[in-house]
């Protein structure tokens, strides 16, 4: 008994790099989507929880900031700050997914052969 199958058996191949028929296409795009999402949610909602309950717990971010400026004095509760840092990050999640989507729509700009005018966009029925 052979363990090796001989590949004249008609058994396909499925490749998510280089889909080759509209089925292949629409898995790698599913796991694409799913990958994105489980990002999305752990850089979004998973880390921001995990901060705000260590800068209570561990950190013990309750007592009151006080940082003199010279004319006067500001005063700040510990969870004002550590609210700020968790908007900072949103900030930067956000940008950096901005920034990756433009980075991907740019990739493969779509030319135009030569004489060929751009097509009107319609905005949908007229």
């Amino acid at each position: 008994m052979s363990l090796v199958r001989p590949k004249d058996e008609g058994e396909r191949r499925v490749s998510l790099v280089r889909p080759k028929d509209e089925g292949e296409r629409w898995v790698s795009l599913t796991l694409v989507t799913m990958a994105l999402w489980l990002g999305l949610f752990i850089t979004m909602a998973v880390i921001p929880s995990w901060f705000l309950y260590y800068a209570d717990g561990v950190l013990k971010w309750t007592y009151t900031f006080r940082l003199p400026l010279g004319f006067r004095t500001l005063t700040l509760p510990m969870q004002a700050v550590r609210d700020v840092v968790v908007v900072g990050w949103y900030g930067v999640v956000l940008t950096a997914g901005g920034l990756a989507v433009r980075a991907y729509s740019k990739r493969k700009p779509k030319v135009l052969p030569a004489g060929e005018e751009k097509r009107e966009a319609t905005g949908g029925y007229k």
